[in-house]
């Protein structure tokens, strides 16, 4: 009985061994896969641009770092919801993902972000070393919950010939206010040049409606029925009524192209189409400004975020800041679609300051001039200038009214 004993004894003692055995390897391989040597960044930018990043990501992987990158780029609507749903499972949640500006507070108020701050204390990567609009972004409630990637800005591209012939000397500031705008449309008219191409509405009336000393929130609720939104609208009709404008449905970037515009408003992302002109000499500079001792210029700045994750290891996350500090001198690919740096280690890249873009971060001016908004519902509020400043401009909506309908609609959608 006792051998019999002893012997249940040492198989009880076998099996827990074995179970022990199980559960550490059954361990190990999770850990393993939890640390594969790998950062998986997520990507709303596609296309050309996407390929661009890549570039630099190759480069940086070409360094043989402990974890390399991989980018996974998907259509800007597709990042939003897999990223909804992957952070509620807690299962395959990418290491970093790239968001736009307006989207940190959203997410961090949905409770889906982790900070950064312990893990970049005492790096690099740090506020001073980037544009400060564009690091203040990532900042919310005292914790920084995006580091910035790089800028797109609303800017102003201009035929320096058609400059010369109707309003010579305006550009040589490197400031074109709306009062010079006006000035070569009076001179350009007869011969069927438009001063000002009206693209993007949105993009237009956000930056004349900052300039002219405009809100998108009153600290409580969005704002937008007021009297600087009226008065932005009425200039936009002005050029159209006096015809310094084009009507809506005419391609601008062609006429551009073809020497019938003067100044286009547009993105820093459509340099690559504004280096294939070669019929004339054009510029880029800030967009058309109100006042020209306060210049504003709207723009956006990608940032890159961690969203919740049990499966993210802190070396991990370590070699990913690694990764950041890389890249702050080293996105020479990556700008060249248009876009700016935001880090300024770039402004001793001499590739990059021979780059037209480059003048939004090379002097004090220019840095202090560019203006994020992150305004809660001002995503609302630009959808709707969208689809309806046209008509407002056209004359075929009331100013008034139209704002006011928009902010019923704002407040609608904000449940307010």
């Amino acid at each position: 009985m006792k051998k019999s004993r002893l012997l249940m004894i040492l198989m009880v003692i076998f099996a827990l061994l074995l179970s022990a055995c199980s559960s550490n390897n059954e361990k190990s391989s999770g850990d393993s896969k939890k640390e594969k040597k790998e950062i998986l960044l997520w990507s709303g930018t596609t296309g050309p641009d996407g390929d661009l990043i890549k570039k630099d990501i190759d480069r940086y992987n070409a360094t043989n770092p402990d974890y390399k990158v991989k980018i996974v780029a998907m259509e800007g609507g597709v990042l939003g919801n897999k990223l909804a749903s992957v952070t509620r499972s807690g299962k395959g949640v990418p290491d970093i993902a790239l968001i736009a500006s307006e989207a940190v507070s959203t997410y961090h108020s949905q409770g889906m972000l982790e900070p950064w701050d312990e893990f970049i204390d005492g790096t690099e990567v740090k506020g001073d070393n980037y544009l400060e609009e564009a690091w203040n972004v990532g900042t919310v409630d005292g914790s920084q919950f995006g580091v910035p990637a790089t800028m797109g800005s609303w800017v102003m591209y201009y035929n320096k010939d058609l400059v010369d012939k109707y309003v010579p000397g305006a550009a040589d500031d490197n400031i074109i206010t709306y009062e010079e705008v006006e000035k070569a449309g009076e001179a350009a008219k007869a011969d069927g040049v438009y001063a000002y191409g009206f693209t993007w509405p949105m993009q237009n009336f956000n930056n004349l409606y900052l300039q002219m000393g405009g809100k998108f929130s009153d600290g409580e609720k969005p704002t937008i029925d007021n009297e600087i939104a009226v008065k932005t609208v009425e200039q936009f009709k002005k050029l159209h009524d006096l015809g310094y404008m084009n009507k809506k449905g005419e391609d601008m970037n062609k006429l551009f192209n073809n020497g019938k515009v003067i100044f286009l408003p547009e993105g820093t992302w459509m340099l690559s189409q504004m280096s294939k002109i070669t019929d004339f000499e054009w510029a880029e500079t800030f967009t058309p400004q109100w006042d020209a001792a306060r210049v504003i210029q709207g723009s956006g700045a990608d940032q890159f975020a961690m969203f919740k994750s049990k499966e993210r290891s802190e070396e991990k996350i370590k070699s990913t800041v690694k990764f950041l500090e890389w890249l702050q001198g080293n996105q020479t690919e990556w700008i060249k679609s248009g876009a700016n740096p935001t880090s300024l280690g770039m402004l001793d890249n001499e590739e990059y300051t021979s780059m037209p873009q480059s003048f939004l971060l090379k002097t004090d001016e220019a840095r202090k001039a560019v203006t994020i908004i992150t305004d809660p519902g001002s995503s609302y509020v630009f959808g709707e200038i969208d689809s309806s400043l046209w008509d407002m401009i056209q004359g075929k909506a009331d100013i008034k009214e139209q704002l006011k309908k928009i902010q019923q609609t704002v407040n609608d959608k904000m449940g307010q």
